[in-house]
């Protein structure tokens, strides 16, 4: 890496531009590309002009990167603190379908390395191991972003993970217990329920399990086709600070990043059909309600889906952050001049709808009946996941988490419909 100035960013196989280590940082479309294609990879780097450079295209690249302390010990892995940096050292899988490659490289066949559950439970619980191993020989090149460790992986048709080797498409995401936040425990098992329990509500969310042995959860990722050939198709992603040009640093409202006035607008400007902005309504209620109050605007994407154009993608990273008591009280986001989640009531949410552009009836009974159906389908998740978790602080997790669900929502309910 030392000594390189350009990086190359593919699709699939071919070249869409390159990256320049330049002060500011700078990105130019290759004429090829522009020629063939009018897909520009973000709006804020239009197509119609060849050269862009500094904060559009660093927002729109450094997001794809991982935040806060990883982020940090990538630098110090790596010794590399850019954001160009950075890419040409883990940019080969990123979110999205873009593979970042040292300029003269390009996409080669994807290789994968059979491993087990076991040697992804050492990965995150040991200093040495297979994976480690691996990593090292071979090269692996992934950026997952977010805030928290993860491991790409592929699952085969006997449920055995496959480790992606260089800059190989990955499938699945694995997500173990957060360390190192005090007050923070069993937050696999208990994403899983949110998650699980945001799919039995059917307002589209990316599949989830979890594995017992690496104890862990497994996400699905949804910006990942299996084709019938069996290769991968990558599907171009953004999320709402990319779209608006907003570095990862600024996710938060209160960071000065995106307003949920200013998501409804990028969502809108993109051309999102109603059924998916009903969604987004939806997300905010059951966020509140479960009490996910680290829900910013980096957890809404868009993606663009084959014969359907762009869509809201499916949800994901859903956890309650609530439960523990080190965290956040506040929501990540103003609703109707208010952020603490017990004194949103009914006045709020009619503010809020009526500042999105919606009827308030409209809304209102969305917050019904996400929170009815919380309820309603609560203890038979609870049930399904407490049957694969293992005894003690899992099984108490599921417990609680149950428990702290069901007195958020009736007191959500009870602000709502009797104030």
């Amino acid at each position: 890496m030392r000594g390189v100035k350009k990086l190359s960013v593919y699709r699939d196989n071919e070249l869409v531009g390159t990256l320049l280590d330049e002060k500011p940082i700078k990105f130019m479309y290759d004429s090829d590309w522009r020629k063939n294609h009018l897909e520009s990879i973000s709006p804020n780097i239009n197509i119609s002009q060849e050269t862009h450079s500094g904060e559009p295209v660093e927002s729109y690249f450094e997001n794809l990167l991982p935040e806060a302390g990883i982020r940090d010990l990538l630098k110090l892995k790596y010794q590399v603190t850019s954001t160009f940096g950075l890419l040409g050292r883990i940019g080969g899988d990123t979110a999205s379908d873009l593979t970042i490659l040292i300029e003269g490289e390009s996409p080669k066949p994807p290789k994968y390395k059979l491993i087990t559950w076991q040697d992804i439970a050492e990965l995150f619980t040991q200093q040495q191991g297979l994976i480690r191993e691996i990593q090292e020989e071979e090269g692996i090149r992934i950026s997952l972003a977010g805030a928290q460790r993860k491991l790409s992986i592929c699952i085969d048709k006997d449920n055995n993970p496959l480790l992606p080797l260089e800059s190989s498409p990955s499938t699945y995401i694995v997500k173990p217990d957060i360390l190192g936040v005090e007050g923070v425990w069993a937050s696999a098992i208990n994403e899983t329920m949110v998650m699980s329990l945001a799919a039995r509500l059917d307002i589209g969310v990316a599949q989830v399990n979890y594995q017992p042995v690496a104890r862990a959860c497994i996400i699905k990722r949804y910006d990942r086709l299996l084709q019938n050939n069996g290769e991968i198709k990558k599907l171009h992603q953004l999320d709402l600070c990319q779209l608006d040009g907003k570095p990862s640093s600024t996710k938060y409202e209160s960071d000065f990043g995106p307003t949920l006035l200013r998501c409804r607008e990028l969502l809108s400007e993109n051309g999102l059909i109603a059924a998916d902005t009903k969604r987004f309504i939806q997300w905010i209620f059951f966020n509140l309600c479960v009490g996910n109050n680290d829900s910013h605007a980096k957890n809404i994407s868009i993606y663009f889906t084959p014969n359907q154009g762009v869509r809201l993608t499916p949800f994901y990273d859903l956890i309650s952050t609530s439960l523990y008591p080190g965290l956040s009280r506040k929501f990540a986001f103003n609703i109707g001049g208010e952020s603490k989640p017990s004194d949103i009531k009914k006045a709020q949410i009619v503010n809020m709808a009526i500042s999105l552009g919606f009827k308030p009836q409209y809304v209102i009974k969305i917050a019904e009946d996400i929170s009815n159906n919380i309820l309603k389908h609560l203890d038979s998740v609870s049930d399904e996941i407490s049957i694969i978790a293992s005894v003690g602080t899992e099984k108490t997790m599921i417990e609680r988490l149950n428990q702290h669900i069901s007195g958020n929502t009736k007191s959500f309910q009870k602000r709502l419909f009797t104030s």
